[in-house]
């Protein structure tokens, strides 16, 4: 079934008069412009992936329903400006058609950018993923609460994916050898971390450039699509994939002020920025264009961060970052 025509009768389920839809991104989720007859303004999501090798969970009841409860406690717990879950008909966060399920959120206006453009916007996020963990480690989320978890099973997962594409031609086999040696060793560091509310709870999961509104100097999270559950250092490790090694340490310090960091923090961040660049690899592999790009991304992590971190030596604030 097409995703507008989906839209289509999703909306009919909410208690709004729609005057436009308009598409406007399509990844883990077609995503849809709503504006209805008082100007407001709303994110519709039907759930069907493009990716092929998305986990499925990303995309049960339970699940997508448990990230719009934590949106709700945000909207009621916090000053931050983010989306508010809207409820359809019946009273659920989630609606479903055929055997799609949809969700609706407030359009957050402000401006998106595709990297980051200044000091203020690193200062504004770095605050604004510490105020989002201030918040984590004091939720107590219900019994019902599904998300998935930032784990080593994930992590091997995206191995054993990125391992068959491997034995399919489609990757360096030399390659693939630095990309397990360097999971392996992430996986045995995440493996001894505690867990406890001061380093470990609900995260925002995609705390990028794309996913964040900027307005009047501060940072607004949008697409807690990837939300889940893990070490609160996850979010700086995906941050850390669009900012240059030199400006991480004064991130860190903002954050740091905000929210106390863990000891041997830098340790964890890069087993965290392995980990999720293999988790991002292994989604890439379910896009058909990712034939003519990830060859050359997984040399250059390879040649770079990976090969560095199984030497043995401290990537994070020294190096070229594998996206030069």
């Amino acid at each position: 079934m097409d995703n507008s025509f989906i839209a289509q009768h999703a909306l009919a389920q909410y208690d709004i008069n729609v005057v436009s839809v308009s598409p406007v991104a399509q990844s883990g989720a077609a995503v849809f412009k709503i504006e209805d007859n008082c100007g407001l303004l709303y994110s519709l999501r039907v759930h069907k992936s493009k990716i092929s090798t998305l986990e499925e969970m990303w995309t049960s009841p339970d699940v997508l329903n448990s990230e719009l409860l934590w949106l709700d406690e945000l909207n009621r717990e916090s000053n931050l400006t983010i989306p508010v879950p809207q409820r359809n008909k019946q009273g659920a966060y989630v609606t479903q058609v055929d055997d799609i399920n949809c969700t609706m959120l407030s359009w957050v206006e402000g401006e998106q950018k595709q990297y980051f453009t200044s000091e203020q916007e690193l200062k504004s996020t770095a605050e604004m993923t510490a105020a989002l963990h201030q918040h984590a480690s004091k939720w107590q989320p219900p019994s019902s609460f599904v998300r998935p978890t930032v784990n080593c099973a994930r992590i091997q997962d995206a191995l054993d994916l990125i391992k068959q594409r491997v034995r399919e031609g489609l990757l360096d086999a030399q390659d693939f050898q630095i990309l397990e040696a360097a999971g392996e060793k992430a996986m045995a560091l995440l493996d001894t971390l505690p867990q406890n509310k001061m380093n470990w709870g609900v995260l925002h999961g995609d705390i990028v450039p794309p996913n964040i509104v900027f307005a009047g100097g501060d940072a607004n999270p949008i697409d807690f699509g990837a939300c889940g559950l893990g070490p609160f250092l996850t979010d700086l490790a995906i941050t850390f994939t669009f900012i240059h090694p030199n400006a991480r340490q004064q991130y860190i310090d903002w954050y740091g002020n905000q929210f106390p960091l863990p000891n041997e923090y830098v340790a964890q961040i890069e087993a965290l920025f392995i980990s999720l660049v293999l988790i991002g690899m292994r989604n890439a592999l379910g896009t058909p264009e990712s034939n003519n790009w990830l060859p050359t991304h997984v040399n250059k992590c390879v040649s770079r961060e990976f090969g560095r971190y199984v030497n043995g030596e401290h990537f994070l604030f020294a190096g070229t970052p594998f996206w030069e």
